[in-house]
């Protein structure tokens, strides 16, 4: 009997982790192919709402599609006291279309009448929130900074997949905008989507944790890409990073996700790099020069 019983309590816990690990996927639901969701901001007109749903029928097929609104309220929920009250403002305005692509696309996105956030910097949140293999329109009637757009981004993925994605996942996606677009307005968006990523991908591969490690990344990267940073922006990546550590993110499917856009994102460097060569040899032929001036005077 007593040996019974150990099997019985065997397959039990093999049955829970079973379960979990079935649930754990779950949070990282894969779209059905081409199933749609549009996610429309709560306090457009009509005529807003039917002119970006005509925008977005100019790019997908929208045969069937499911609608659902957000709210400014919703949009707080995740961004008060993280960016200034002027770019959160009052109304919920910008809207997106999550629709499933086949496993292994990875995560497409396009904006129009965004100028806060980029395709990048939306792909990569995405994923850290644990949305996988999709294609992302964020659209707006008018130019708006886009920093709420995830929300939407989020309820629509949610939304078509049935599924509710991790709320610690979510807060870090939310943080990673609103630092991004922080940075954005400093060094650009593009740098500031690169030097993000680069961070997150080195923090999430080596497992580094402790926030003296996580800076020495952050300088290291910052100094590999020329590009300047405060002392406060140092510390916000650093805090953002110890959040991200709580998201189980898997770095492989990192990499897959964003790969399509990551290639935009080289240029950046390959531009950067180029630069600083210049730099350089323009330092090096006016050193040598002065070296010339002073041999013939000495």
């Amino acid at each position: 009997m007593r040996r019974i019983s150990i099997i019985f309590l065997v397959l039990a816990i093999i049955t829970t982790v079973w379960v979990y690990q079935e649930q754990v996927a779950s949070t990282n639901s894969l779209l059905k192919d081409g199933a749609t969701v549009i996610s429309l901001g709560q306090d457009l007109t009509e005529e807003q709402k039917n002119q970006v749903i005509r925008n977005f029928k100019t790019k997908v097929n929208l045969d069937q599609v499911q609608y659902v609104s957000v709210s400014n309220k919703e949009e707080r929920k995740y961004l008060q006291g993280k960016i200034d009250e002027k770019i959160i403002g009052s109304r919920a305005i910008s809207c997106a279309l999550v629709m499933g692509l086949s496993k292994g696309q990875g995560i497409e996105v396009h904006t129009h009448n965004i100028n806060g956030v980029s395709p990048f910097m939306y792909a990569n949140a995405a994923n850290t929130a644990g949305i996988q293999d999709v294609q992302i329109l964020v659209e707006a009637p008018f130019e708006v900074s886009g920093t709420a757009a995830l929300t939407g981004i989020i309820k629509a993925f949610e939304a078509a997949s049935g599924n509710s994605l991790n709320e610690t996942a979510k807060e870090a996606a939310n943080d990673e905008i609103a630092e991004s677009s922080k940075l954005g307005d400093k060094i650009g968006q593009d740098k500031a989507g690169r030097i993000i990523y680069e961070v997150k991908k080195q923090v999430v591969e080596k497992k580094v944790a402790d926030p003296d490690e996580i800076r020495k990344i952050v300088i290291q990267i910052s100094t590999d890409l020329n590009i300047t940073l405060s002392e406060d922006d140092i510390n916000r990546i650093v805090a953002l990073m110890q959040k991200i550590n709580q998201v189980n993110i898997n770095i492989s499917q990192l990499n897959q996700q964003l790969d399509k856009l990551q290639k935009g994102l080289d240029n950046v460097r390959t531009q950067t790099d180029q630069a600083q060569n210049f730099f350089q040899r323009l330092a090096r032929l006016i050193r040598n020069l002065l070296q010339g001036i002073t041999g013939m005077t000495a």
